[in-house]
């Protein structure tokens, strides 16, 4: 069940959680490299056509970056908020962010329940 008690997302008769009306999520990366606006991460990410999606910048005090996939937008990490629910509620590493991005890019132009 979400953390969220908010009755926009469950269903009025049965008060069950919606999946379709839970706020959507983003992977939570994290990694001394970070703290640095030029870590090659940053570069990767630009160069895989993710786009910066946050209206605040780079702090050097939060080596994190929220990242979703589906829609390919990233934004540093601030202190103290939590721009986007962290998938699983917890931060991953670079290496662990790699593997599952090379799993759904392996997807990539392929219909929804279609493997290659």
């Amino acid at each position: 069940m979400p953390k969220s008690k908010h009755p926009y997302y469950y269903d009025k008769e049965y008060s069950k959680p919606i999946i379709s009306r839970i706020k959507p999520e983003a992977f939570l990366v994290k990694d001394p490299s970070l703290a640095d606006m030029n870590a090659p991460f940053y570069k990767w990410l630009d160069k895989n056509q993710f786009q910066h999606a946050w209206y605040k910048g780079h702090y050097d005090s939060c080596p994190w970056v929220f990242i979703n996939i589906t829609n390919k937008l990233y934004a540093y990490g601030m202190p103290g908020v939590e721009i986007i629910k962290p998938i699983g509620d917890h931060a991953i590493t670079i290496d662990e962010f790699m593997q599952i991005y090379n799993i759904y890019d392996k997807y990539k132009g392929l219909n929804t329940l279609e493997f290659a």
